[in-house]
C-alpha cells in the first residue's frame, strides 16, 4: 500500500507542478513543468510496479505448546 500511496502524492504533486506555467510563475516555470511531469511519470511507475506486486502479507507462524 505505500507504494500505491507514494505513487498518488507523486502524481499530484506532479499535476501540480507541472500547471506552475498557467499560475503565472514565468521565471521559474520551465523547471517546475519538467519536474512535475518527472513527478508524474515516477508516480505512474510506482503504481504499476504496485499493481504487478500485489499486496504484501505477512504471514505469522506460531508454536502452540501442548499442555501435560
Amino acid at each position: 500500500m505505500g507504494l500505491l500511496a507514494f505513487g498518488i502524492v507523486l502524481i499530484l504533486v506532479g499535476i501540480v507542478l507541472s500547471f506552475t506555467n498557467l499560475l503565472g510563475l514565468a521565471g521559474i516555470s520551465g523547471s517546475l513543468v519538467w519536474l512535475g511531469w518527472v513527478c508524474i511519470g515516477l508516480g505512474v511507475i510506482l503504481a504499476i510496479a504496485h499493481l504487478f506486486m500485489g499486496r504484501r502479507t505477512t504471514v505469522v507462524e506460531r508454536r502452540y505448546r501442548e499442555l501435560p
